[in-house]
């Protein structure tokens, strides 16, 4: 981080470090949006486990998740 006093907000640098730290932060924000909304939905109302897209690298994972749903992944 710079050496500058944070009270010289006119500092390149600090007003660089606050620019990423407001942007870490409001993405932050936004992540745990998406994971409340994606439990109120599978979870409250449809009753189901929330699907594990984000974290999975297996490419034929939604063609499981359909089928552990009992649902034919081939047809739309």
């Amino acid at each position: 981080m710079s050496n500058q006093n944070p009270e010289r907000h006119t500092d390149h640098m600090w007003q660089m470090h606050m620019q990423t730290l407001m942007k870490m932060k409001r993405s932050m924000e936004i992540a745990q949006i998406i994971d409340d909304t994606l439990y109120e939905y599978y979870v409250i109302e449809q009753g189901k486990p929330v699907p594990n897209w984000r974290y999975m690298k297996d490419q034929d994972w939604w063609i499981e998740y359909l089928k552990s749903l009992g649902y034919n992944p081939r047809n739309p």
